[in-house]
């Protein structure tokens, strides 16, 4: 069945008039990447996917217009590399790609453009990416990372926050399609390595592999989740992502 949500299954027409209605084009913005023993190594592209198309119809519902563009299902993971499973453009090739994206979607007179962005290594180069082409094309093109604004906390037992392939992710999946997750979950947490306390207050930063913060993998407590916690994670985050896109004020601010 057609998802008239989705930029690759419209027709010429159809996609020139949502450019004539001015509306919102979501760029997807994940990876394939390991996320421990028990989630499929694409869980940031399904998340970011899937809270995308809720939100996309959230607000076709309040007769806002928008089209979701094709996913970034490769993206940044060098960090990742040491794990089976992952795969990475490099910094460079990714900021590449994404400038000329929004370049394309530009051309065809969008003129409202967001990164729905679900996977963390993704903000450094996309927020270099958005210095060179916010310049170029004149209007602001926004990271908006799908967890934004959201308070976790609440709704978590044994974390604070989003951490890698942890408490969160986890619910997420389970709450969007519970057969992709390996039972094995139940039994499972982080281990974590050697990261410094300096970093973990936010003084410095630097590159680390993964396998320096984690020997399974995972980042924070996945025995801690459940089905009901991504479904009400899920609402919120969707929630928040309509609030955000839907004020006109974003898009009327000048670069």
């Amino acid at each position: 069945m057609k998802n008239q949500l989705l930029w690759e299954q419209l027709r010429v027409p159809e996609l020139k008039k949502l450019a004539e209605k001015n509306a919102v084009v979501m760029i997807p913005m994940g990876a394939v990447e390991q996320h421990g023993p028990h989630l499929p190594v694409a869980t940031d592209t399904i998340l970011a996917q899937w809270i995308a198309e809720r939100a996309a119809k959230e607000m076709w519902d309040k007769g806002i217009p928008v089209v979701i563009a094709p996913a970034f299902v490769i993206a940044n993971s060098m960090h990742h590399m040491h794990f089976s499973g992952s795969l990475s453009l490099t910094p460079g090739t990714f900021i590449q790609v994404l400038k000329e994206q929004c370049r394309a979607i530009a051309v065809q007179g969008f003129r409202k453009i967001a990164i729905i962005n679900g996977h963390g290594g993704n903000t450094a180069p996309i927020d270099v990416a958005l210095i060179d082409i916010n310049q170029e094309l004149g209007f602001p093109v926004y990271n908006v990372p799908y967890t934004a604004g959201v308070d976790e906390s609440p709704f978590l037992d044994k974390q604070n926050y989003m951490i890698h392939s942890g408490e969160v992710e986890t619910s997420l999946i389970l709450a969007y399609d519970e057969s992709l997750v390996d039972p094995s979950y139940t039994n499972l947490s982080g281990n974590p390595g050697g990261c410094s306390d300096y970093e973990d207050c936010g003084a410095l930063s630097t590159f680390h592999y993964m396998e320096s913060h984690t020997e399974n993998g995972i980042m924070g407590e996945s025995c801690a989740a459940s089905k009901e916690k991504g479904i009400a994670l899920a609402d919120a985050y969707c929630k928040r992502l309509v609030e955000v896109l839907s004020d006109e004020r974003l898009w009327s601010v000048p670069v």
